[in-house]
């Protein structure tokens, strides 16, 4: 079986497939349940994850421990070993590093200043709609 394609969800990605549903849930489901993908997550990311879901969508404690335990068993959960700076949001670098650590193939986000890089050490940063069309999995 060839190497499963390495990606890693921005926050934003990650709450649209969780609350929302749409494309970024179907990559979710393309990685946790279909296993076509690999999805990476680090523990800072996470707990951004997690500090969002509660301080702006006011979901509940259990739940979130739930969210948490649930994505770090599922998840590829890596501590990056990469350190870059070259985000204009210095906040974002953090998805970058995780990409390098993790060998991602892609970056997917909608955060338009990490979309306005395009590609980063051979990472390609890209829309979820973007990577469906390309791989239609």
């Amino acid at each position: 079986m060839p190497n499963k394609i390495k990606v890693v969800l921005d926050t934003n990605v990650f709450i649209s497939a969780i609350l929302f549903k749409g494309k970024p849930a179907k990559i979710f489901e393309m990685g946790i349940f279909e296993g076509k993908i690999e999805i990476s997550i680090s523990p800072e990311i996470l707990a951004e994850l997690v500090g969002k879901l509660k301080y702006k969508f006011g979901i509940d404690e259990s739940l979130l421990i739930e969210i948490k335990d649930y994505l770090s068993s599922k998840l590829n959960y890596i501590l990056p070993e990469y350190e870059t700076r070259i985000c204009r949001d210095t906040d974002d670098n953090k998805i970058i590093d995780l990409a390098i650590s993790s060998n991602s193939n892609y970056i997917i986000t909608g955060d338009k200043d990490l979309l306005e890089i395009k590609k980063y050490k051979g990472v390609r940063i890209v829309r979820p709609e973007e990577f469906l069309d390309i791989f239609k999995l």
